[in-house]
């Protein structure tokens, strides 16, 4: 399964490969905060924090056309009262090497290099 259905996500905004590529590239610019937002709630143990931000995560996922980012965020959600913080961080860590594929889907795909929010290039 592709890390982003290309078909879709140009579908999900109106046709406009042009709306997609900037979509998408907000979802990548913010990505890296939105998983260490996701990853201090873990660290701290607020499970309730937990569930809303991977729950938030999942739905932008599920927008950009990215199921395999949505399934790990809708593991994160599910299992945000229950699991091990280490099994969260594992996650969490999914959810992050998810990101750089989504990344490289943006770069192949609309020959776009987006920085992250940490000033960072592919």
């Amino acid at each position: 399964m592709p890390i982003i259905d290309r078909e879709q996500l140009i579908q999900r905004m109106m046709g406009s490969a042009e709306m997609a590529k900037r979509m998408l590239c907000r979802f990548v610019e913010t990505s890296q905060n939105e998983c260490d937002l996701i990853e201090s709630t873990v660290r701290i143990g607020d499970k309730s924090s937990l569930a809303s931000l991977a729950h938030r995560h999942k739905g932008t996922a599920q927008t950009m056309a990215s199921a395999r980012v949505a399934q790990v965020a809708a593991e994160l959600e599910t299992r945000a009262h229950c699991d091990e913080t280490s099994e969260l961080l594992a996650m969490v860590d999914e959810l992050r090497s998810l990101h750089c594929e989504v990344r490289e889907f943006l770069s192949d795909e609309f020959s776009v290099s987006v920085p992250s929010d940490r000033g960072e290039q592919k």
